[in-house]
């Protein structure tokens, strides 16, 4: 008679929900103490370190009513920068940091590099196929405005390393104002990018 085995009972995954504007607080406010401690010397660089802004554009995505929507299941992170530099520094390490997240916003990810041609260029690549969400590296400011145009009424969500960026198109940004990290959000670029923000978080950020 062959012998009785008991049937092995695994937990049950627990269901993914979306961030409180505590946690999203909560995550502010650390940020604020690491980068304090973490503050970038060289001029030609970001304000917010890297490792924390990765860890608000988890908190923002989970805010992006749409964000789910167009993932078709899996999103597609793109991080965009120029040849060399500190733009290319910046990029991969933000590329690397997406890397290391288990997931975003409950869904798992993919992540690719791409070096800037051009803003038509990456419309087209935008196109392709599904993409949550593109992260503009240092030194895309002055193409900003191209960009914005030209990704206008797809969706998308655009995020750039620092506040300049998203004044000038990109739908989200980061700066560090009295040292502490600050959320800047252009609404007229998330709205024609089909971003459609909680009011939770727009509570929280400054307007540009």
């Amino acid at each position: 008679m062959s012998p009785v085995t008991t049937p092995r009972i695994l937990p049950r995954e627990r269901p993914w929900r979306r961030p409180t504007r505590r946690v999203l607080l909560q995550g502010v406010a650390a940020a604020a103490v690491q980068g304090l401690a973490t503050r970038l010397a060289r001029a030609a660089d970001v304000s917010v370190p890297i490792g924390l802004q990765s860890a608000l554009i988890g908190k923002v995505a989970a805010f992006d009513r749409a964000f789910q929507a167009r993932s078709a299941g899996k999103a597609r992170l793109v991080v965009v920068h120029k040849t060399g530099g500190d733009s290319a520094r910046v990029g991969h390490q933000m590329a690397k940091a997406l890397e290391e997240m288990p997931e975003i916003a409950g869904l798992p990810k993919s992540v690719e590099t791409r070096e800037w041609q051009s803003a038509a260029a990456l419309a087209s690549a935008v196109r392709e196929r599904p993409t949550a969400l593109v992260y503009l590296a240092l030194g895309l400011e002055s193409d900003a405005p191209d960009i914005a145009a030209a990704l206008a009424g797809l969706q998308v969500l655009t995020v750039g390393a620092t506040g300049a960026l998203a004044e000038r198109g990109a739908c989200v940004g980061f700066e560090l104002e009295e040292g502490k990290p600050k959320l800047y959000v252009n609404l007229r670029a998330a709205k024609a990018q089909k971003v459609d923000f909680r009011a939770e978080l727009l509570r929280l950020v400054k307007l540009v």
